[in-house]
């Protein structure tokens, strides 16, 4: 990957905040690896979010709503930064 497109995404990836900590997706290692496509201008997030420790119907949902704001969030900054550009999560 070349190094312009390395700091935009590390930019991102700075950017996002957790919404519970209100730290950044970086600091937490949320994002555990990217592919890019130029041909395609597709990016493929590989996320890092784990399932709660415990059997509490809440913290699932609590955990699934944290991961879907991330992906939600995570999908318009790099929308906006690459603008065109398509981004699915593994």
């Amino acid at each position: 990957m070349d190094p312009k497109t390395q700091r935009k995404i590390d930019a991102i990836l700075a950017r996002v905040m957790e919404p519970e900590t209100l730290r950044s997706v970086s600091d937490l290692n949320l994002v555990k690896r990217i592919r890019y496509s130029s041909g395609s201008n597709l990016f493929e997030l590989f996320m890092d979010v784990a399932t709660p420790r415990s059997s509490c119907f809440v913290c699932g949902v609590v955990t699934a709503t944290i991961q879907r704001t991330l992906e939600r969030e995570l999908k318009e900054a790099f929308e906006q930064d690459f603008p065109g550009c398509r981004v699915i999560f593994s």
